[in-house]
């Protein structure tokens, strides 16, 4: 899996481990490889609720589940304490409720889309056998590449994604390595 966030495993030495023998398969064997290191803003707190309730439908949730979280997310507002009093209530529209033992699940399963969105192409590094383009640590993402180009192309298509899913990018967490 390309998600290793909230899972019962070492996945983000695993996703580590994958990175440092990629970067020295392809030192070995004098290949390109190109590497974008993204950070979604505020990613638990983004991701809208439309998106939310729309991917667990398409990825085969029972409509008594989806709608059980459609009321718990209805008319949901939050309020903020300051020195000189409390704000009327806030609307709240999008994001996993923190604290709730379901958020690490449904935000899993709410960042798939875009997974599969970068990992539909072509694009990636072939390490035995294997296409690694994605790693995903929890809201972090790793995209691995064969050149600089094909880098691009994944970045281009995580733009849109993360557009579409009402996400933006972090430039000052951005990071590449070609």
């Amino acid at each position: 899996s390309a998600q290793k966030g909230f899972m019962s495993c070492e996945g983000c030495y695993e996703h580590n481990f994958l990175l440092q023998t990629v970067i020295q398969a392809a030192r070995r064997s004098s290949r390109q490889c190109a590497i974008a290191w993204l950070d979604p803003i505020n990613a638990f707190g983004s991701i809208p609720h439309h998106h939310i309730f729309a991917t667990l439908g398409e990825f085969g949730m029972p409509e008594t589940f989806i709608q059980i979280l459609r009321v718990l997310c209805k008319d949901c507002t939050t309020t903020i304490c300051a020195t000189d009093g409390e704000t009327d209530a806030i609307p709240i529209r999008c994001g996993v409720k923190q604290g709730c033992p379901l958020s690490p699940i449904i935000f899993n399963l709410a960042m798939e889309p875009l997974i599969r969105a970068i990992s539909s192409g072509t694009s990636g590094f072939d390490l035995h056998s294997k296409r690694i383009s994605v790693l995903a640590y929890t809201d972090a993402l790793a995209l691995v590449a064969d050149s600089s180009e094909n880098l691009q192309g994944m970045l281009v298509v995580a733009s849109r994604a993360t557009e579409w899913m009402g996400l933006h990018f972090n430039p000052k967490k951005w990071a590449s390595l070609h």
